[in-house]
């Protein structure tokens, strides 16, 4: 009978090992990936309902909540380039869901508002948003969402230098190769 062959660590700091193995963090990046899933589909299906692509639809909270964007602001908090996010709202402007306008502070810029059509939909969007969110968090409490925030908004930036990381590692690789 062979030995069965020991698999390299996939982490190295001691927090996140359980007896020396990596086997529950492995469990919780499936987990993670698979709630982002979920997520991604959720998003989705209000995009459908809202008659926008999903990407549209995050611009679109987005700018709700924000009273006014710039698109580098929206570029920013959303994770994209500004040219992606340019060409996304152009298509909502066309929707008449976006206007754009001067930035009082800053001329140059341009700031990205809600219409009257896009408050509306709004409007239509939250039962069922309200329903779907509900259940996605149901298992939160005050306490755990407040921490949940706090340690989400951590890993997006742990995630940003991670992925900075990656990208120097790839290209060392390709030019070790």
């Amino acid at each position: 009978m062979s030995r069965a062959r020991r698999r390299p660590l996939t982490v190295s700091r001691k927090a996140l090992l359980v007896k020396g193995s990596d086997a529950e963090f492995r469990g919780l990046i499936h987990d993670l990936i698979a709630y982002g899933h979920r997520l991604d589909a959720c998003r989705d299906g209000f995009a459908a309902i809202a008659g926008i692509s999903g990407v549209q639809y995050e611009i679109l909270m987005l700018v709700s909540r924000a009273d006014g964007l710039s698109v580098g602001e929206a570029a920013a908090r959303l994770h994209r380039s500004g040219a992606f996010i340019t060409i996304e709202a152009n298509k909502m402007v066309a929707q008449g869901l976006l206007e754009k306008a001067a930035d009082p502070r800053d001329g140059r810029r341009v700031r990205l508002q809600l219409t009257s059509k896009a408050q509306l939909l709004l409007e239509k969007m939250a039962p069922y948003q309200q329903r779907i969110n509900d259940v996605l968090f149901e298992k939160l409490d005050a306490k755990g969402f407040r921490q949940l925030r706090a340690l989400a908004r951590d890993l997006v930036a742990s995630g940003d230098r991670a992925v900075a990381t990656l990208e120097l590692l790839i290209n060392e690789a390709k030019e070790a190769a």
